[in-house]
């Protein structure tokens, strides 16, 4: 089957971008206010230096919101990739595994977590009163979770019900735990390719937004990622989407940018949330320009490959060490713009170095182990 480097290495800098916003979350939290205007208070006296950093083709680089939704369409693309080349054995043995194939790491991470938050070492709270990142930074790891609670989140809360209670971003793996079952049923059940495959995606998308509302936008994302399998871009063409998908992933409010787009209602109600239905056209964009070839030199560089690899634990890592050991370097240094850049600076070195430990020993012995157990009952079945 073709392995497509450039939609690894998107991965691994939508990872990197992901970490870059929750640390500017937690401790440069008024950067985010026009992102995010309802959870993060407006600087009333910025500099220009600061103007020039919450602009909305800078800030697009922590805005975390969009490197998830490019994440939910490149899952559909690659989990789809089987069914376009006739090889419905893989989509099969893809059902079977993806329990373990996503659990296993996560389980280990909740774990991880767990003995940090039982041997005190969580200092968000205190930090959030600091840096003024109240009411985000310290609404994670709530107090009294209990050995029966980490059970609970090991075998299905966490995978079914997205509960981050000990790992927050865990509420995107629920997303993409049954987005991907609902994309692989989708797709062994036969639904054609061109027109009709597109309709089928079209009446799909209708029944997840009748059950999920706007949260369906997620769902769909994955199944629109499944289509690109069946786009070709042109390098013209691709250059056009890329630079697109830059403008509606660099979305926000309060900017004179994006103020005459619509909200996305219909007869006044509310269908999708504005940001997150523009940062979607922007994953589907970028996404799509990206696997047709552009930005293939940087993408496929051994640095972003290296990302690209160590991705999936740098997303499961980075919020346990930000809670914890970023935290109390940020507590016990002064508070100044340079300390900061220190934190900074050790926060992305421990979490590269302790994502390439985890890919290594946790995430490899993972894929390893979903895909005996998805050739076991795949064989089985035959």
């Amino acid at each position: 089957m073709k392995h497509n480097k450039r939609a690894d290495g998107l991965r691994g800098l939508a990872s990197l971008s992901v970490v870059i916003a929750h640390f500017v979350a937690a401790f440069i939290p008024v950067l985010l206010h026009k992102n995010y205007p309802t959870i993060f208070q407006k600087n009333e006296n910025p500099s220009i230096l600061f103007e020039i950093a919450q602009s909305p083709f800078v800030s697009i680089f922590y805005n975390g919101h969009l490197p998830v939704l490019i994440f939910f369409v490149l899952s559909g693309y690659v989990l789809a990739l089987p069914y376009f080349i006739d090889d419905f054995e893989s989509l099969r043995r893809r059902v079977w595994g993806r329990y373990l194939r996503l659990n296993l790491p996560i389980v280990a991470s909740l774990i991880l977590s767990f003995i940090v938050y039982k041997t005190g070492f969580y200092y968000n709270v205190k930090a959030a009163d600091i840096s003024g990142s109240s009411p985000w930074l310290d609404r994670f790891f709530p107090l009294d979770i209990s050995l029966i609670n980490l059970f609970e989140y090991i075998s299905y809360k966490s995978i079914i019900f997205g509960d981050g209670s000990l790992n927050p971003p865990l509420w995107t793996l629920k997303i993409e735990f049954i987005g991907s079952i609902y994309l692989l049923t989708f797709y062994l059940c036969n639904p054609g390719e061109g027109r009709r495959v597109f309709i089928a995606t079209i009446l799909m998308s209708l029944l997840l937004y009748a059950y999920y509302k706007s949260d369906s936008i997620y769902y769909i994302a994955i199944f629109i990622g499944a289509l690109l399998n069946q786009t070709k871009v042109s390098r013209k063409l691709g250059r056009t989407l890329f630079f697109s998908g830059f403008y509606f992933g660099a979305f926000q409010f309060e900017s004179s940018f994006y103020e005459f787009l619509p909200d996305v209602k219909i007869y006044g109600i509310e269908i999708f949330e504005k940001k997150t239905f523009y940062n979607t056209i922007a994953a589907i964009f970028i996404t799509a320009s990206i696997i047709s070839g552009f930005g293939q030199n940087l993408l496929e560089s051994k640095p972003v490959q290296f990302l690209g690899r160590i991705s999936f634990p740098l997303y499961l890592l980075h919020m346990i060490v930000l809670g914890s050991v970023t935290c109390i370097f940020y507590l016990a240094l002064p508070q100044t713009k340079a300390t900061l850049v220190a934190c900074f600076a050790s926060y992305i070195s421990i979490n590269i170095l302790a994502s390439y430990l985890f890919e290594r020993f946790i995430d490899k012995p993972s894929i390893y182990i979903a895909n005996r157990f998805s050739y076991f009952m795949t064989k089985e079945a035959r």
